[in-house]
């Protein structure tokens, strides 16, 4: 266990577990609430042994909030683990509330009322669940009077099991939502570029393309891909080939929203890691290493630009498996370039990103990396 304290008696304070030993996430735990704690985050490796039934004790008897989730991979200090989790302490005044999230439908909206007034909302969700519904449901609720990060929890093999931490304990099938008496300073960028004409959705089932331009959605990726690469997909694996090639969905005036083509459908139909909106304009992406690291970079001056980090600021940072997976070795490049000096450095590698920052709809983004510098806030004080 590695205990990294933020600067100073009231900041965040940063608990890395290598492995999912449970004394020892209690004596971790201990640890930040005897630091001053008023709720923990917890972010651990899916692919590693932390359970409902030797989670939910914990939770329960913590006394007070707990919330993250499990991901692919989590992010301790410039390094990606795929066994154990990291535990960040906030020593301000949090509220947490799961959202059932496993329907077609809206979710309700009597959560609402539990997030008003905070301006810091870090938003864990089920991967396997559609998120459009949640998106827009967020924003009408809360828009750009908050700061939102997070990401997508589960595995790689998209089968949903328990990968939630709420209040109740570890859960399936939900958003968990934890409002923050603090400021945060966002850096969202991903380093995409776009080639080739513009494609209409003309029809859209969730996080499915049926159609572009009024043709099988298939058929006019492949066609551009492979025209662009030179590779043909009978030479590949679909998703191996398609990584490189994301879809961008287009936004006047800023950085186009990134959605990983995940699997080809029996009906030609592309299934991709995120909502995709009816009407919506996309174009076919690609980037290099470098343009991803240097990406990172502009997330790190996109957060510190307005001002310093205070003294016990956390960096929390949310990167994307499917990124991770295709940079290999240099991830750590691009860890390293996000890395702000006397700021400890936590996060996640998920299952999609999620983050607004100043008036942009609150997305879920693909392929992006994400830096919340969360300040210690009223608890600070």
């Amino acid at each position: 266990m590695h205990d990294q304290p933020g600067d100073g008696n009231h900041g965040m304070h940063v608990v890395h577990l290598p492995d999912s030993d449970l004394p020892a996430l209690r004596r971790g735990l201990a640890s930040l609430v005897e630091a001053g704690a008023q709720s923990v985050q917890f972010l651990g490796a899916i692919d590693d042994q932390w359970t409902p039934e030797g989670l939910d004790p914990i939770i329960a008897g913590l006394g007070i909030p707990m919330f993250g989730g499990l991901f692919p991979g989590v992010l301790f200090e410039g390094k990606a683990c795929k066994r154990g989790a990291v535990l960040i302490g906030h020593p301000v005044r949090t509220r947490v509330v799961a959202i059932d999230i496993s329907g077609t439908d809206a979710p309700p909206q009597d959560w609402t009322q539990h997030l008003d007034g905070l301006h810091t909302i870090i938003a864990y969700l089920d991967a396997t669940c559609s998120s459009g519904h949640l998106m827009r449901a967020l924003f009408d609720a809360r828009g750009t009077n908050a700061t939102w990060c997070g990401g997508g929890a589960g595995g790689l093999d998209f089968v949903r099991r328990p990968a939630l931490i709420t209040p109740e304990g570890l859960r399936a099938g939900v958003a968990v939502l934890a409002g923050l008496d603090t400021t945060t300073q966002l850096g969202v960028t991903h380093g995409w570029k776009p080639f080739g004409d513009p494609l209409l959705v003309t029809e859209s089932r969730g996080n499915d393309i049926v159609t572009l331009d009024w043709r099988p959605a298939l058929e006019v990726y492949r066609e551009a891909v492979e025209h662009h690469s030179g590779t043909r997909f009978e030479q590949r694996d679909f998703f191996e080939l398609a990584s490189r090639f994301p879809l961008m969905i287009e936004r006047f005036g800023a950085e186009g929203v990134v959605r990983d083509p995940l699997s080809k459908l029996d009906d030609g139909a592309i299934r991709c890691a995120g909502d995709i909106p009816e009407h919506s304009t996309v174009r076919v992406a690609t980037g290099g290493f470098e343009d991803m690291i240097e990406a990172a970079a502009r997330a790190k001056e996109q957060a510190t630009a307005s001002v310093a980090p205070a003294a016990g600021t956390v960096a929390l940072t949310i990167d994307c498996i499917s990124r991770a997976l295709l940079l290999g070795d240099r991830l750590s490049d691009e860890l390293d370039v996000m890395r702000v000096p006397g700021v400890p450095q936590a996060g996640a590698l998920t299952i999609g990103e999620i983050a607004s920052s100043s008036n942009h709809f609150l997305q879920v983004h693909n392929k992006t990396t994400v830096l919340a510098m969360i300040a210690p806030g009223s608890g600070a004080s």
